[in-house]
């Protein structure tokens, strides 16, 4: 299975959340993990959010920045390239999603298969997928 992940997939397995379990069996079942370097970005933002939220101490954020290097190592990428950003933005402007949502949207929809599941917690962008034909996965079960 190839699988597609966004943030709210990714940070259960960097920080214990309801999810934590579900997002794990989703990586380790994968035979390739793929996301755009948006995630890093976003990941490394919800780590900082979650130490100043009390939800991690501080004391481990650098455990945590080093597991989420560790785990992006594994990560194939999608280039945001000119026709990816252009796709982002009809599918922005078709499903009124939010900008990062619209670009995992159109990178997700790039590598999608019959053996490729998209995955993420956010219930609008799973909808889209599925609108779209593609498989989905909801760690969060809100679906």
């Amino acid at each position: 299975m190839i699988a597609y992940l966004d943030t709210s997939v990714l940070i259960p397995i960097v920080i214990d959340e309801p999810a934590s379990d579900q997002c794990r069996g989703f990586w380790n079942d994968a035979d390739q993990i793929v996301s755009t370097r948006l995630l890093f970005v976003e990941a490394s933002a919800a780590l900082a959010r979650a130490t100043r939220l009390g939800r991690i101490r501080e004391s481990m954020l650098p455990a945590r920045l080093d597991r989420l290097k560790e785990l992006w190592d594994g990560i194939q990428l999608v280039e945001i390239d000119r026709p990816l950003m252009e796709n982002a933005a009809a599918v922005a402007l078709r499903f009124g999603l939010r900008g990062y949502d619209a670009t995992h949207c159109a990178a997700g929809a790039s590598v999608g298969g019959e053996t490729t599941v998209l995955a993420s917690g956010d219930r609008r962008l799973l909808d889209t997928w599925a609108d779209l034909g593609f498989n989905t996965f909801d760690p969060y079960g809100t679906g």
